[in-house]
């Protein structure tokens, strides 16, 4: 892995998402009352500690981290949809009833930053119990710009522990990166709140034409070669939180996936060249890498030219 111009070896992935909580972000960012301390959640104390310190017994470490100027770019572009039509009552909504003025803003100020923002986060231990948190209590830029960017529930954070080759000094890369299924569902539940059942119902058919389109063309999962209907996921590739409602139900929009390569496809951990060829992202750590087969044949993904389009638009928004 290249990171401006340095070589760095990458040691683990943190094997899990940290959802940006509302207590993270900054007051303009917030759907709730309260303040919040900026502190994070990020699992269990055990795996957390084990990850950052190399020991689950070892509490109070300090370690220096960084966000790529790039990376919040990325994110901002991912989710102005969400910051243009608010799902949620966020704090910083102005009078045209969305955020624009904030995300043009933040767009023009991320475009200044340097191409790494270097930061310290230290273990919470005062905190009682077994959930693990940080904070940055110094040189702390960087973490305050993922609490300034992201939007809670829609967002969520990707650790990578690395070495830099030359110096073999450790640090650890955090990329900030859009929940596109909670998303949709935060807009889903925000666009029918006090509709009737004759709307919820439209939609359910809608999405049952969708998926019965797909499995007409594909017949199976390209991975397991599993043709069960019911076992089965009618995966969108442009995201169903930030397609037209024509691109929501277009079959070119879509493949027939098992749940685990869905989960693997919607995460962005995998995506396809344009001649089907797969991309395995590295913030799929090595472990996990090993453990699941990725044999298939191109052809059962059946990229046509309309496919194609939609996986462009994977490959630059959702692949990590």
């Amino acid at each position: 892995m290249i990171i401006g111009g340095i070589e760095y070896r990458i040691i683990d992935v943190y094997d899990q998402s940290i959802t940006v909580p509302d207590s993270f972000v900054i007051n303009e960012n917030k759907t709730g009352k309260g303040h919040g301390e900026a502190k994070l959640y990020m699992g269990s104390k055990d795996s957390m500690r084990n990850f950052y310190a190399g020991n689950p017994n070892e509490a109070g470490f300090t370690v220096n981290c960084f966000v790529l100027k790039r990376d919040l770019i990325s994110l901002l572009k991912t989710i102005k949809h969400e910051y243009q039509y608010p799902s949620i009552k966020y704090r910083g909504i102005g009078e045209g009833k969305n955020m624009l003025k904030l995300w043009k803003s933040r767009m023009e100020y991320a475009g200044t930053l340097p191409n790494k923002i270097s930061f310290v986060v230290k273990d919470q231990q005062q905190i009682i119990g077994p959930r693990g948190y940080v904070n940055s209590t110094r040189n702390r830029k960087g973490y305050d710009l993922i609490r300034t960017m992201a939007l809670p529930f829609v967002s969520y954070i990707s650790v990578m522990k690395v070495q830099e080759i030359q110096t073999q000094e450790v640090s650890y890369y955090w990329r900030p990166f859009a929940d596109f299924t909670q998303m949709a569902s935060m807009q889903y539940a925000a666009q029918n709140y006090g509709r009737g059942k004759k709307d919820n119902t439209q939609h359910r058919k809608s999405q049952l034409k969708y998926r019965e389109e797909l499995y007409n063309e594909f017949h199976h999962c390209p991975f397991t070669q599993i043709d069960e209907f019911r076992l089965l996921v009618a995966s969108h590739i442009k995201p169903y939180a930030v397609s037209t409602k024509k691109e929501q139900s277009d079959s070119n929009n879509g493949l027939m996936l098992s749940p685990l390569y869905d989960k693997l496809f919607d995460k962005g951990f995998i995506s396809f060249d344009d001649n089907g060829h797969i991309l395995i992202s590295e913030w799929l750590s090595p472990k996990n890498q090993e453990l699941i087969s990725f044999d298939y044949s191109p052809m059962d993904l059946n990229l046509n030219a309309q496919r194609r389009k939609y996986m462009k638009y994977h490959r630059e928004n959702v692949f990590k």
